[in-house]
């Protein structure tokens, strides 16, 4: 798949991740990857119901960009495919960009897809130009937010826990539920489960599997059990979770998963106890700040984080685009 006399695009394979995870590391420093993530996500890939095509640019022998087209696991639709590109700053507008885009749509055209998903961080211009460009249209916003947890004031939260044990329910880790019940992992998908078909999406989220959500919550190479988070009341039952990651890149911060309640549960202050506990987590492991992002329309998350403090941070824009 030739491009010019020096530059290829060609299939990706794993031997390309240190490239990979430079280019990616490039192009967006406070979100960088490794390969131990990258090697993690293309094994436990389920070819048999999800598809998924990876490409690199190369010029003259050297990895300078890549894209990536795949279903989306979370939402998933037959005839929708989420594509990204990515190609290194200091050689974008030479048209990098372009060839990578063109494999890949010619592919998803090849497959009979009706529509291509993507998203850009309203900040960097240049890839919103790359979408906007192309036809793609704005669908959804979600801020990105950080909360840097030196010299958090747990005083003005001091009846937060107190409210939620007065309701008879406790917080645990799932690690230390693990421990003690031979159900928690299971009762943990439900409820993470549960959790997940609310929040905001442009198409309806796609139930996981107890499989999937083990390979992807609970085996993942920064995955955090210790820092898994649940509300259970005084009958066993799981009511919220809020959950971590660490970065394996930068130790200097931590992922925020999910963060849910159950509907029935809702109106108790479960949420809040379990974000201060993901907040001490951090402070006692020397993290310095926490990522998060939440959808613009979700105002009961917002203004839970905004009440700890979380500074908000340019939003990543949802893309579309009709083929």
């Amino acid at each position: 798949m030739k491009t010019s006399p020096k530059t290829t695009v060609r299939p990706s394979t794993p031997a390309d991740y240190p490239a990979l995870v430079a280019v990616g590391k490039a192009s967006y420093p406070d979100y960088g990857e490794t390969v131990e993530e990258w090697r993690h996500w293309d094994e436990t890939w389920d070819h048999s119901k999800y598809f998924k095509l990876r490409v690199v640019a190369e010029d003259s022998g050297r990895v300078v960009g890549y894209g990536q087209v795949n279903h989306m696991r979370w939402a998933f639709v037959p005839t929708k495919y989420r594509v990204d590109i990515t190609v290194r700053p200091d050689l974008r507008g030479r048209g990098y960009g372009t060839a990578l885009y063109d494999e890949l749509a010619a592919a998803v055209t090849q497959r009979g897809g009706r529509a291509l998903a993507s998203a850009a961080k309203e900040s960097m211009t240049d890839g919103v130009r790359f979408l906007t460009k192309r036809g793609f249209r704005e669908v959804k916003r979600d801020w990105e937010s950080r909360l840097f947890v030196e010299g958090f004031d747990f005083a003005r939260f001091g009846a937060a826990a107190e409210r939620v044990a007065k309701q008879g329910i406790r917080t645990a880790t799932l690690a230390d539920e693990m421990q003690r019940d031979a159900a928690a992992l299971q009762k943990a998908f439900e409820l993470n489960e549960d959790c997940r078909m609310d929040i905001p999406s442009v198409d309806p989220p796609t139930r996981h599997t107890f499989d999937e959500f083990r390979r992807d919550d609970i085996d993942a190479p920064n995955a955090l059990l210790d820092a898994f988070f649940i509300a259970i009341d005084k009958d066993g039952r799981y009511l919220g979770v809020s959950n971590m990651f660490r970065s394996l890149d930068d130790p200097s911060f931590l992922w925020q998963g999910i963060t849910g309640v159950r509907r029935d549960a809702r109106g108790k202050g479960i949420a809040m106890a379990l974000k201060l506990r993901t907040v001490r987590f951090a402070i006692d492991k020397g993290i310095e700040h926490i990522k998060t992002w939440n959808d613009v329309h979700n105002k009961p998350m917002l203004a839970i984080n905004e009440a700890l403090g979380f500074a908000r941070q340019p939003a990543w824009i949802s893309y579309e685009k009709d083929l």
